[in-house]
């Protein structure tokens, strides 16, 4: 059970209209906004219809509401949200464990959303400095107390739901959306630089090959190897050195790289990022690496290069281990160097979406989103969308790539490494300040 301070907790009877204001407000927020045509559709996308039919104290009733009113506490730095959110969280858990044990067929696609709904917004702040107060406040929000990767314990739970249950389900639109959600989400804690892989299900990929004509398939094609490759790289530096092993690995990842840049040249022209022109003063102020900002026509745009972004810098570090092995195939070290050079742009190219992400924004815009400023350009106004739901959903969207950045042993330049370090805790301060 959680203790709830006297004066944080509401009434009880106040709990059900803020239900009616806060998960609407959710919704509007972030699953109504329009977003590119290219962009895969998402599990939380069809989420506000099964919302509507589900029964109110049912595991997916539940975690929607702890979804909800911890985005809420985000949004506004109200703590009384927190509170509220961890208390649908805990309940949510045991119907979750019930919905299993009554192991019905027809539950396991809510099962897995209400899973897929927990796993996006545990969070592990543990490592980050000077917030140990607010790690304390919510350590009741992560599934299991696995200080170190609470995210992904959820997502381990998917799969072996998967595992178990694939062959009695049967494949529904519904099941598709789940599938690719899982396998995204499978591909998002394989391309971080930081952390153990998930086990992959016996089946990869999860979902059936898509016609690679738009952007999202084109990319999660070569993502997905991505997965396969990083098994056999940490299999092998888990071994003695072995030269035939590591040049195996060594042109799996070139083609993997091949792939991932073919898949940057085949965007939409309105895709590529352009350099900013007008930068208010207070963007500057806030934090800009080197003055470089790029602007993007959304947010998910912004969002699916960065992920293109971290599956090439993940690639790059694997072929550095391996050109560490082949000695023989960089006899002057002049690949290696090229190869670290290309890391180095990846890098600087993702440090120039922050500003992009959050503007001037320093603190909770307490739902006013209009008073933070953004970058642009002629060609790339801000538009109403991104005054919209940047302030309220843009620090969330760039934080795990800062994390990696940060936790990783990427030898960055010390003033990109401090300035990474600001930039990640400014966004702590923007969802969690008191």
């Amino acid at each position: 059970m959680i203790a709830y301070p006297p004066s944080s907790l509401p009434p009880a009877d106040l709990y059900q209209p803020m239900e009616d204001t806060v998960v609407p407000l959710l919704f509007n927020s972030y699953l109504y906004l329009p977003k590119d045509p290219f962009i895969r559709r998402g599990f939380m996308e069809i989420l506000p219809q099964i919302y509507s039919n589900t029964k109110s104290g049912s595991h997916l009733h539940l975690t929607t509401l702890a979804v909800a009113f911890f985005s809420v506490a985000a949004w506004t730095g109200q703590g009384l949200f927190l509170w509220a959110s961890e208390r649908y969280f805990t309940e949510a858990l045991p119907k979750i464990r019930q919905a299993l044990q009554r192991d019905e067929d027809s539950e396991l696609d809510e099962i897995l959303i209400s899973i897929l709904l927990l796993s996006t917004y545990e969070v592990s702040l543990s490592q980050m400095p000077g917030i140990h107060d607010l790690t304390r406040c919510i350590k009741e929000f992560v599934a299991v107390k696995d200080c170190e990767h609470p995210l992904k314990a959820h997502l381990k739970g998917a799969v072996a739901l998967i595992n178990s249950r694939r062959s009695r389900r049967l494949p529904t639109p519904l099941s598709s959306i789940i599938d690719h959600a899982v396998e995204g989400q499978i591909i998002r804690t394989t391309r971080g630089l930081t952390a153990p892989m998930v086990p992959t299900p016996n089946v990869w990929p999860l979902s059936q090959t898509e016609a690679l004509s738009s952007p999202s398939p084109l990319l999660a094609s070569a993502a997905s190897e991505l997965v396969n490759l990083r098994q056999a790289w940490e299999t092998m530096m888990a071994q003695p050195p072995d030269e035939n092993t590591a040049a195996v690995t060594l042109n799996k990842a070139k083609d993997i790289d091949t792939d991932l840049m073919t898949w940057a040249y085949a965007v939409p022209q309105y895709w590529v990022p352009v350099a900013a022109s007008m930068i208010p003063q207070s963007v500057r102020d806030a934090g800009i690496y080197r003055h470089r900002c790029d602007c993007y026509t959304d947010m998910w745009i912004a969002t699916t290069w960065n992920t293109y972004r971290e599956c090439r810098l993940l690639i790059q570090n694997i072929i550095l281990s391996c050109l560490r092995i082949l000695m023989s195939e960089d006899p002057d070290g002049s690949k290696a160097a090229a190869v670290s050079l290309a890391a180095r742009r990846i890098v600087d190219d993702i440090c120039a979406t922050v500003p992009f992400f959050l503007g001037d924004q320093m603190e909770s815009v307490r739902m006013k989103p209009g008073l933070v400023q953004y970058p642009s350009t002629e060609t790339r106004p801000v538009t109403m969308t991104h005054r919209q739901s940047a302030p309220l959903m843009g620090a969330w969207m760039i934080l795990p790539c800062l994390k990696n950045l940060h936790f990783s042993d990427l030898a960055l330049p010390q003033e990109q490494s401090d300035w990474v370090q600001q930039q990640m805790n400014r966004t702590l301060v923007i969802y969690f300040q008191r």
